[in-house]
């Protein structure tokens, strides 16, 4: 098994297949190890915790969206069948997205109970469980033709409950988000049973649909909902939970378990609506002092969190929970094998055709070790690693990608015990010649290939080889890290050097532990060995998209950066962010034979 240099401690994130799923009529309602199903309480909190719960309202109190009067099939109904039920035609009306649908026949009967009752002119819709195949049908805007003989939709989605499959990406359901909405709903069952072992869906307005030319959903939702630009609101799939320290020893025992669940698996952003209305099935056996005692909680008593260490494929359910690991040691250095070194800045090809976005390269030996400093569906900063790229063939080289969290980059003590790694895909370096060659790359299930080339800013542009000696004076083009070395393994600054200008990119950690990128573009001598300059970070495009637009990234302004060296391969790093300023000692990182660059 191939072991990863060791910039970062490495920990693992398994499948929770550990808890049970829930079950209705003989039927899991989705794997246990599905985003549903996954617990959240030790997630970090997401960084636009505070906006997103601000713009659903801090003060406004949280409303349990059902009741016990079943009068009007009030809350969101449900009905199960067995696996032998008739199934009828499925049509689509005027303002319907039978493109996004799945298609009839479907085992609807023609009593089939729908959201607020046959008179409804709302979302109308019905949901059916055939607990003979294990399969649930839901319908938005659902009305009965002939008698039940079939029935007209604006939209119909089916899911197979043994799997983790989601809609395909884009796709709508009955639900904004592309979701299903049966596992997202409170049963009383499960509150007699003691325990929700499930999300609960929850709605708000307004919603953050767009960035730039992007719509913008957070995994596992599948679509967006309406135009907003506006990131201090929530978007699709956000998922919040109520918060450790809230009290809940006062409440009734039935409205504690509700607030176990809102701890332990949270709330899912799947629809739009009024503001912290979350959902249920009514039944009469709901406890008027349940339902007043869940009105009495507020908004600011939940947080946004980061569920992006979850994913596991970008089109699956599946989530992962982390549990810690040793860190791997470092593989042992293999022999230089001579040829072409490819250490230093790259981008997509043409030059400047997306620039935004890039890939450092290290390259020491027959190992490359890759920064890629991009952006996440949301349009935030994003960094990916292959940390051991090996030589596969001539110019050709492989290796996992993962995805990091770690402290703050302001932490103080900086401990690399907290740094965990995710895996997420593949990479693939194909070099036709020292400054051109094609990036391949799977993450999260999405494949992409890009040409890519050498960025020039400057000139001299030095020549990397592999062994040798620093050139007198030094060029600096090299990953570094926090002195002395494996002190501070996780983040790392990546410099190239051209003339007297050095391009830096940082990559470390936010407040929340999120990977955060921070760049310098142009650092520029100051002295023997000492260069400054302002630091940025960016916003963007997300990673995948198809075109990539470099009118979309975005920089702010967030600081001053110097590098002072006091010889070849050691310096001191000094920066403020915002008004926070801080010192550390690096030196080169060093993971097989050196590369100098002269």
């Amino acid at each position: 098994m191939k072991k990863h240099i060791a910039i970062f401690v490495t920990s693992c994130l398994c499948s929770a297949t550990a808890l049970a799923a829930p079950t209705l009529g003989g039927c899991p309602v989705f794997p246990s190890n599905n985003y549903w199903n996954t617990p959240v309480d030790t997630l970090p909190v997401h960084a636009s915790s505070n906006a997103w719960v601000a713009s659903m309202g801090t003060t406004r109190r949280i409303h349990p969206d059902w009741g016990n009067d079943l009068a009007d099939n009030f809350g969101i109904p449900f009905v199960t069948v067995p696996g032998t039920q008739p199934k009828v035609p499925i049509t689509f009306g005027p303002d319907g997205f039978d493109d996004e649908s799945d298609p009839g026949p479907m085992p609807i009967p023609p009593n089939a109970p729908v959201e607020g009752g046959n008179a409804a002119d709302g979302d109308r819709h019905v949901i059916v469980l055939d607990t003979g195949n294990c399969i649930l049908y839901e319908l938005y805007r659902a009305f009965s033709q002939n008698g039940g003989a079939s029935w007209r939709v604006d939209s119909s989605a089916k899911f197979d409950l043994r799997s983790n499959a989601l809609r395909p990406s884009g796709w709508t359901s009955a639900d904004a988000a592309g979701l299903a909405i049966f596992p997202g709903l409170a049963r009383w069952d499960e509150v007699a049973a003691g325990e929700i072992a499930h999300a609960i869906r929850v709605t708000a307005t307004p919603i953050w649909g767009r960035q730039g030319s992007q719509n913008v959903f957070l995994w596992p939702a599948r679509h967006w909902s309406g135009s907003g630009t506006n990131s201090s609101n929530p978007p699709m799939g956000a998922r919040f939970r109520l918060k450790a320290d809230f009290n809940i020893s006062g409440f009734d025992a039935r409205t504690q378990v509700v607030l176990r669940a809102f701890k332990k698996y949270g709330l899912v952003l799947a629809d739009g609506g009024s503001n912290w209305f979350f959902q249920g099935v009514s039944d009469e056996r709901w406890p008027d002092k349940v339902l007043d005692e869940l009105k009495s909680i507020t908004g600011g008593n939940f947080e946004a969190v980061d569920t992006s260490v979850l994913l596991v494929n970008a089109n699956s359910g599946e989530a992962l929970v982390p549990t810690s690991g040793p860190p791997p040691p470092p593989p042992p250095p293999p022999p230089a094998t001579g040829g072409l070194n490819y250490q230093g800045l790259w981008y997509r090809s043409p030059a400047e055709s997306e620039a935004g976005w890039g890939v450092n390269i290290s390259h020491q030996g027959d190992i490359l070790f890759m920064t890629w400093f991009t952006y996440d569906v949301d349009g935030t900063g994003m960094w990916l690693i292959m940390s051991r790229g090996d030589k596969t063939g001539t110019g050709t080289y492989s290796g996992q990608l993962f995805r990091t969290r770690g402290p703050a980059f302001s932490a103080m003590p900086w401990n690399k015990g907290d740094v965990v790694s995710t895996p997420v895909g593949t990479a693939n370096f194909t070099f036709t010649d020292a400054n051109n060659g094609t990036f391949t790359y799977t993450v999260n299930g999405t494949t992409q290939s890009k040409p890519i080339t050498r960025i020039v800013y400057s000139s001299p542009v030095p020549t990397c080889t592999s062994g040798g000696t620093q050139g007198n004076p030094p060029n600096y083009q090299d990953l570094w890290w926090r002195s002395p070395a494996e002190s501070e393994s996780g983040w790392g600054v990546n410099i190239t050097h051209q003339g007297d200008i050095l391009f830096a990119t940082w990559f470390t950690y936010d407040a929340t532990g999120k990977g955060l990128w921070i760049v310098m573009s142009r650092g520029e001598r100051t002295g023997a060995g000492v260069y400054t300059g302002e630091i940025f970070t960016t916003t963007g495009p997300a990673f995948s998209a198809v075109p990539w637009n470099k009118a979309d990234v975005r920089s702010t302004k967030v600081g001053t950066a110097t590098f002072a060296f006091s010889d070849a391969s050691n310096g001191t790093f000094t920066y403020s962010v915002n008004g926070l300023q801080q010192s550390k000692p690096i030196t080169r990182t060093i993971y097989s034979t050196p590369t100098a660059c002269r």
